[in-house]
């Protein structure tokens, strides 16, 4: 058997994994898929990384592998995020009047693989605020300042904020020039600015 028969062995008998735990607790504490399917990805990442290997037995590996990660995002039941199967008690397991009493129908949330339980335990604890209608207190004490201060502060302002890109360019150009005629006025101190004839 190669080693790149032995990845895809590998991500198959995760399949096999799955009956056998199932078998064992009876549904009772989950199955944790999302763990396996990032096994497939590492092994899918494996192949792509051997090297000597034709292309298209790397295609065929790959497209076996994908088709247990796919089978894997089909499963039905319960799942848990650990690989130790007595660490976490999925709520489908749990006794019809408990789970009742810790989540009511409306507390499940998410798509797309990404659920979550709201309202559970300690997760609404925090009081709730909403910075549209009770925004935060400013951290700065606001100043009233009387209209003959104005000119002032807009002077100080102007004078402190960043420039345009505009601005800057024009700002440059204009020290350039005021150095290129101090330059010429050092080079020349007879009060020519332009180059003297060459003899």
């Amino acid at each position: 058997m190669t080693f790149i028969d032995r990845i895809v062995k590998k991500a198959e008998d995760l399949r096999r994994r799955i009956k056998i735990e199932t078998a064992k607790t009876g549904r009772n504490r989950g199955i944790p898929i999302e763990t396996y399917k990032n096994y497939c990805l590492t092994y899918a990442d494996r192949i792509n990384k051997l090297r000597g290997i034709p292309g298209w037995k790397k295609r065929e590996a790959r497209e076996k592998i994908f088709k247990v990660y796919f089978d894997l995002q089909d499963y039905r039941g319960a799942e848990r995020q650990t690989l130790k199967p007595n660490q976490e008690i999925p709520f489908s397991s749990l006794p019809e009047s408990i789970a009742r009493y810790l989540v009511s129908a409306e507390s499940y949330q998410g798509g797309l693989g990404f659920s979550t339980a709201r309202g559970l335990f300690l997760q609404d604890s925090h009081p709730q605020s909403n910075p549209y209608w009770k925004p935060p207190k400013r951290k700065y004490p606001v100043y009233k300042v009387p209209e003959s201060e104005y000119d002032r502060l807009l002077w100080i302002h102007e004078y402190t904020r960043n420039l345009t890109l505009e601005e800057w360019i024009e700002d440059f150009e204009r020290e350039r020039r005021e150095f290129l005629y101090e330059m010429r006025r050092l080079r020349f101190p007879g009060g020519s600015t332009t180059t003297p004839a060459i003899m």
